[in-house]
Formats: C-alpha cells, sequence, structure tokens
C-alpha cells in the first residue's frame, strides 16, 4: 500500500532567506554565523536548497526601506533582522512576509511586538532582555572588583528608554549597597567634555546601560578610562573586545542559531504568529586581560575560570 505524505510547499522549493543588517559589527557577523552554522546542521545547502541574500547598509539608517524593498524584490521567503531600526524597517517594507528577529534588549519596549506571547502576525525571534540582566551585570562587576562601591552612569537625558535603563542600575545598586553617580548629557561634545572632567578614584567604576549616544563615543570612553585608571563593566561581548575591563551580555552566537530553528520551522510551514518570541538561552562573561593590566587590577582567579573568552 502505498503512503503519500503532505509536505508544505515552502519545504519543497528553494527557500530564499534574505537578511537585513544595519551596520555589520562584532554582534551582528556572530548572529548570522550561528544562524549559517545552524541552518546546515538542520540540513540547508546554500545554493541547493536554500539561497541567501544580504543587505548591509553599513550603518546608513536611511538606506535600510530601500534595502527591505531590494529583498522583496527578490522575491525573499521570509527576512532575518538584527536591531531594532532593521527589524522596523521589514515590518513597514510587508505584512505578509515572514520576519525573524535578533534583539539585544525588549522588544516590546522597543514597540516591535505587544506581548512575547501574542507577536504580530508576521513576525517572531529571539530577545535578550539586555536590561533585566543589569543586577547580574553589578554582581560581577563586584566579585571583578571586590572594592567597588560607586558605579558611575552615563544616559542620554533626551532619551526615555535610557531614563528607564538608569532607574533599573539605581534599583539595582541600592540591593547590593552601591552608590549611584549619573550623568545625563544631551550630546557627544557633552558627553567628552564630562568623561574627561572625571578622576580616578578609588572604589568606582563606569557601568554602561544601553544608550546610544553614550555607545557612539565607545572608543574614546575606553582610552580615556584606561588612562584614570577606571573599570569598565558593559553589556556585550564586542565591547570588551574594544576596550572595556568586561562585559556580560548573550551569545549572538547562539541567537543565531534559536533564531535559525524559528526560520526551519516557518519554512516547514508554521506560522510566525504561532512561534512566540524566544528568551536568549546563553549568556557570557568577556574579560579584557590587556584593560585590567593597564589599570592595575588583577582578575580574581575564579573569574578566570568563570570567563567564556579572556582577551590577552
Amino acid at each position: 500500500m502505498a503512503l503519500f505524505f503532505v509536505v508544505p510547499a515552502l519545504a519543497l522549493a528553494q527557500s530564499r532567506v534574505g537578511i537585513l543588517v544595519q551596520e555589520m559589527g562584532r554582534s551582528q557577523a556572530q548572529a548570522i554565523k550561528g544562524l549559517s552554522e545552524e541552518l546546515k546542521r538542520i540540513g540547508y545547502q546554500e545554493r541547493k536548497n536554500l539561497i541567501i541574500e544580504t543587505r548591509n547598509v553599513k550603518g546608513n539608517r536611511a538606506a535600510l526601506q530601500p534595502a527591505a524593498g531590494e529583498l522583496l524584490r527578490q522575491k525573499v521567503n521570509l527576512i532575518f533582522t538584527t536591531g531594532t531600526s532593521a527589524t522596523r524597517a521589514a515590518i513597514a517594507a510587508s505584512k505578509d512576509i515572514p520576519i525573524v528577529f535578533v534583539h539585544p534588549s525588549d522588544p516590546i519596549a522597543a514597540g516591535l511586538i505587544k506581548s512575547a506571547k501574542e507577536p504580530t502576525r508576521n513576525l517572531t525571534g529571539v530577545a535578550a532582555y539586555a536590561a533585566q540582566t543589569t543586577e547580574k551585570r553589578l554582581v560581577l562587576f563586584k566579585e571583578i572588583m571586590p572594592g567597588l562601591k560607586k558605579i558611575l552612569v552615563f544616559f542620554d537625558a533626551n532619551n526615555s528608554f535610557s531614563r528607564d535603563n538608569l532607574k533599573l542600575a539605581e534599583a539595582a545598586a541600592k540591593t547590593l549597597g552601591l552608590q549611584v553617580s549619573s550623568y545625563g548629557i544631551k550630546s557627544t561634545d557633552e558627553l567628552k567634555t564630562t568623561v574627561a572632567s572625571l578622576r580616578s578614584e578609588n572604589g568606582a567604576g563606569i557601568f554602561q546601560i544601553a544608550d546610544d549616544l553614550f555607545e557612539s563615543e565607545a572608543d574614546f570612553l575606553f582610552e580615556t578610562a584606561r588612562e584614570k585608571k577606571l573599570p569598565t563593566m558593559f553589556n556585550e561581548e564586542a565591547w570588551a573586545i574594544n576596550g572595556a575591563l568586561a562585559a556580560y551580555g548573550p551569545s549572538y552566537l547562539e541567537m543565531g542559531r534559536q533564531a535559525a530553528r524559528l526560520i526551519d520551522r516557518i519554512i516547514k510551514g508554521e506560522k510566525p504568529e504561532s512561534l512566540p518570541v524566544e528568551r536568549a538561552s546563553k549568556f557570557d562573561l568577556t574579560l579584557n586581560y590587556r584593560t585590567a593590566t593597564f589599570i592595575g587590577l588583577r582578575f580574581p582567579e575564579e573569574m578566570l575560570k568563570k570567563a567564556e573568552k579572556v582577551i590577552r
């Protein structure tokens, strides 16, 4: 007796996945690497049963919308995005094409979805909810620097998202018995002037909260902090690689793998709205040994063992 199986048409055909990226930094590159590795592991082979179309606008936000339209003209079956701006551009481009995102923070606060359990019609993905790791990062900061008494926090005074992140940092610091000195800034010039005026202070360290204005001058901050012997704690591996003393944040490689499994399910016929947004499953501690040596700090041995990566 012959047996017949119904296989979704999309799974039978060569699938086309579009990738939309605002800027190809390390986090984005790691997410795409994880995506590609996991799709390959599942059984997809480029140019055989999978075509990948990538559009990287190299930091030009104005180019995201045209790039999203270009992917649609390439007849992609699905769009994979990294970050808020790229995801919004994909949402604006189509209400029908499935979109799978990787997001560092809370997609609800970013206005991408209404609820983690109720994604929009054509949207799902993986989110790290970075703000929720604030207390964990502070705990690690204290373990790295047992004499920590005060955190210095910079934030964009004009950004409500940044102000909310400051409140989370203040609440976590209070729980841990740490003082907070916050600096509301409104421009890069004001940021540079304020950072340059800081004095080296025993027991003080710079604690980053997610803030585009602050992060836009990260290189200047790392250089100045080293000169002033100030330790710095950030929220993603890439920052520690670039010069922060330490970082604790999501593994974008693993988030990319999670996204690949969602993409596979969509290709095989499931609807994005039936797939709740997933939380990032892996968080890593990265330590910069060179920065520690420069500012005269010695990492406790247990922290070196705990770290996923040590930059030497």
